[in-house]
């Protein structure tokens, strides 16, 4: 039908031409013969012209119909798929919901069951078992809140002991433990590139028991690891929320070497890792040096488990400076952390700036950032952006916030 149209229509304008061309010398007088051809072919150009014009336009509506219905063929498809892929889903989501209730059952079975007296018995303490390790002194544990100053050790027995002791089982037995993130900026941009994660324990009346109120007693009692522990299990859903919603930020997680060298909740961890291989990379475990050497030496064969899945490590609370950097880099440690009032320090270590500066060079050439720590004001940053620090962190970034949803 379409060629059928397109012969009558050519058909059309060569009659005409030939009309023009052979009736025009004969119907008026002057008008030889050349220029009636001349007038006849003016208009079998301007025909063919029409006709170009109107098969194009014929073909452009035929190709717009074709492309609509390729188009609703492409959601008929997408629409099956899309029922196809919600029973995978679902699964998918059914296991997620399954591994976070066997994460929390391992968490659960580490609740103390009984109340603890306010004073320990007398006698030796007992020996602790040949697969944790000791924990550190209390005074040398702000791995849980390094972000809200130093530490004031209390003494045991103290009278508020029980009241406290208290207040952490029930915030444990009650999901009471809140998670407040603190932002790692790059410099100079300081774009937010990273979160530290600490946790709170908010007391029933709403109000919060701070760091040197409790990790003291929590560390006699032994409840530091189901606090850490809880601690990482929040942090990865905070990973799993910033997948939902596309962003590419990392969580510094403070965590103790007991809690690593617990045998059971590890396993645990490193199997539910293992099934998500695209949170590994946003973790970066936060530990002490005194916990990552013992003596002259790098001492993580504790971390090996979490190392082989390709977790990074960062190192805070440094003291001494004489290590293997090499060594460092080769055990994934690729964070180093330093306070600023240290760095800035007129007297102290660092007071000439080119120890600042070989420091940077050892730490650049192993590829380990230097993360500078309790940043607080303007001056101090002016200060520490001509030493060409990597990031930094501090009150004058953003001071810790509740982790109710991350920023966009």
């Amino acid at each position: 039908m379409h060629v059928l149209r397109h012969i009558i229509f050519a058909a059309c304008y060569v009659a005409v031409a030939v009309a023009v061309a052979l009736a025009l010398p004969l119907a008026s007088v002057g008008v030889d013969r050349s220029y009636g051809l001349l007038l006849g072919l003016v208009v079998f150009v301007f025909g063919g012209l029409l006709h170009e014009f109107y098969a194009r336009m014929e073909q452009a509506e035929r190709m717009e119909h074709r492309l609509d219905r390729l188009l609703d063929r492409q959601r008929d498809v997408l629409a099956a798929l899309d029922r196809l892929m919600r029973p995978a889903e679902a699964e998918g989501a059914v296991a997620a919901v399954v591994n976070d209730a066997r994460m929390l059952r391992t968490l659960a079975g580490q609740m103390p069951a009984g109340s603890t007296p306010a004073s320990p018995p007398p006698g030796p303490p007992p020996p602790p078992p040949a697969s944790v390790a000791p924990q550190p002194p209390v005074a040398a544990m702000p791995s849980l809140g390094s972000a809200y100053g130093p530490l004031e050790a209390t003494e045991p027995g103290a009278p508020d002991d029980s009241a406290v002791m208290n207040g952490i089982r029930e915030a444990l037995r009650s999901d009471r433990v809140d998670i407040f993130l603190q932002p790692i900026v790059s410099l100079p941009q300081r774009k937010h590139r990273f979160y530290e994660v600490f946790s709170r324990i908010r007391l029933e009346d709403g109000s919060y028991l701070t760091p040197d109120r409790y990790l003291g007693v929590a560390a006699r009692h032994n409840l530091l690891a189901p606090i850490d522990n809880l601690l990482l299990f929040r942090c990865v859903q905070l990973l799993r929320e910033t997948e939902k919603r596309h962003q590419n930020v990392g969580f510094f997680c403070n965590i103790s070497a007991a809690t690593l060298n617990d045998g059971t909740f590890m396993r645990e961890f490193v199997q539910f890792m293992g099934q998500h291989p695209n949170l590994v990379q946003k973790i970066i475990f936060e530990l002490s040096q005194a916990d990552l050497m013992q003596g002259d030496v790098f001492a993580t064969g504790f971390l090996d488990g979490l190392r082989s899945l390709g977790f990074r490590f960062s190192m805070d609370q440094v003291d001494r400076f004489d290590v293997d950097w090499d060594q460092l880099a080769a055990h994934e440690i690729r964070f180093v952390k330093l306070d600023a009032a240290r760095l800035l320090d007129p007297d102290g270590r660092f007071a000439n700036p080119d120890k600042v500066t070989l420091l940077k060079r050892q730490l650049d050439r192993n590829n380990i950032d230097l993360i500078v720590e309790k940043i607080e004001t303007d001056q101090q940053l002016l200060d520490l952006l001509d030493l060409y620090i990597d990031f930094g962190q501090g009150y004058l970034f953003g001071e810790p916030r509740m982790a109710r949803r991350l920023p966009a």
